[in-house]
């Protein structure tokens, strides 16, 4: 497995699992279910840990891509930009959520406070992944870069022309 390979299968982790991790976490809240939330903690506190694995796998899975036909080096750099952001961010978030883990186990219960902290960190840690995400699929994938181009002219080769 090369490193290209394996950023691109870990990097689903962060995104759908901070996604997945802050919906838990505002459900718990709302409920009031401790062992929802506590989950979502923890889910958050992985997934920061896996977000570091993906961050790590991205210079040299750069280096296997850079010279491959398709590939905008352009989109390569904006990605890798804000994939340190998304990192912080991830990070960030699972220390505050262990942290949160940690104070709830040594005072019985966890402060609401911590919680809805948590919570905040995680909604702005989710819209950095999904940009940070994006900016990944525009590496090899053209069709989300800017306007499309077409190949041809409306008259043009493949053109669908009825003379009537």
């Amino acid at each position: 497995m090369t490193a290209a390979h394996l950023h691109l299968a870990l990097n689903h982790i962060p995104v759908l699992g901070t996604l997945l991790g802050t919906v838990l976490l505002a459900y718990g809240l709302w409920q009031r279910q401790e062992p929802v939330r506590d989950v979502s903690l923890g889910l958050l506190v992985g997934v920061g840990a896996v977000a570091v694995a993906v961050y790590w796998t991205g210079e040299p899975a750069e280096e296997i891509v850079e010279g491959v036909a398709g590939v905008s080096h352009d989109a390569i750099e904006a990605h890798e930009a804000w994939g340190w952001y998304a990192v912080l961010a991830s990070t960030g978030t699972g220390v505050a959520s262990l942290g949160a883990l940690l104070y709830g186990r040594s005072r019985r219960t966890l402060a609401r406070w911590a919680a809805q902290l948590v919570l905040v960190l995680s909604l702005l840690t989710t819209g950095v992944m999904a940009y940070t995400a994006n900016l990944g699929g525009k590496v090899h994938h053209p069709e989300l870069r800017a306007a499309p181009t077409t190949v041809g002219t409306p008259d043009g080769p493949g053109a669908d022309v009825h003379d009537e």
